[in-house]
């Protein structure tokens, strides 16, 4: 497969991630970089968290009415220090050995929620939530998880607003750390770009869906989505390791 090919190819995988999480809220990273990683591993994290931004972007201005900055503070309070601390893991710990135990997490987390475990949307866990994303983000660049579990019972529009607004500054952050340790180059500013077009299109096709999809289908995709970002970051580390 020639250059164009790999770009078409990548931008179809980003495209298909970005649909998924204009309609649940999240998922562009837990669906792309499983596939995006047998194709050239590069990819991971860098061209996934630009073409986050861009669409967290475009979500946010979506869902602007819905935005609740006040509940997303401490987010943006804990994901500053998860970043940090996400730059320092990659210059001095094994991958595998984080990615274990972030997957372990998850997926703990997960399972609490199934069990009725009430994971309220309080500052707390909204902080907790946003330093645990940072450093998951900024490593594997699938940092929804901690978020979405956080807001899994707010209505549905809520939810992908707070979502959209959190990854703006996310994306933001975990790009200026991954530009510091020489992991953004202009060979990734140029795949995200050729990726713009499937973006938008998906981000069109997911609008025009979501006012049909019900909050109870959005809620089982979300603990599905997170789900499976637990068990392939788990494999990721336990095969690696």
């Amino acid at each position: 497969m020639g250059y164009i090919g790999v770009s078409i190819a990548v931008a179809l995988i980003l495209g298909l991630g970005c649909f998924v999480q204009s309609l649940i809220g999240f998922g562009m990273a837990i669906v792309a970089a499983p596939l995006l990683l047998m194709i050239d591993p590069k990819l991971v994290p860098t061209t996934i968290s630009m073409v986050g931004l861009t669409l967290a972007s475009i979500n946010a201005w979506q869902y602007r009415h819905q935005l609740s900055f006040r509940d997303l503070s401490w987010a943006y309070f804990g994901r500053v220090p998860g970043t940090a601390v996400a730059g320092g893991i990659m210059l001095v710990v094994t991958t595998q050995m984080l990615e274990i135990i972030i997957g372990a997490a998850v997926l703990l987390a997960v399972f609490a929620s199934v069990m009725r475990f009430n994971i309220a949307p309080n500052r707390r866990n909204f902080f907790i939530a946003g330093f645990t994303s940072g450093v998951m983000g900024t490593t594997t660049s699938i940092g929804g998880p901690p978020m979405a579990l956080v807001l899994q019972h707010a209505e549905v529009n809520k939810m992908r607003a707070c979502l959209a607004g959190y990854f703006v500054v996310s994306c933001i952050l975990s790009l200026i750390a991954l530009s510091a340790t020489d992991y953004l180059t202009w060979w990734h500013v140029k795949q995200a770009a050729f990726a713009v077009p499937a973006v938008l299109l998906a981000t069109w096709l997911a609008y025009r869906i979501a006012p049909r999809v019900k909050p109870q289908f959005v809620r089982r995709a979300m603990l599905i989505l997170c789900t499976l970002a637990g068990i392939s970051t788990l494999a990721r580390g336990l095969i690696g390791a």
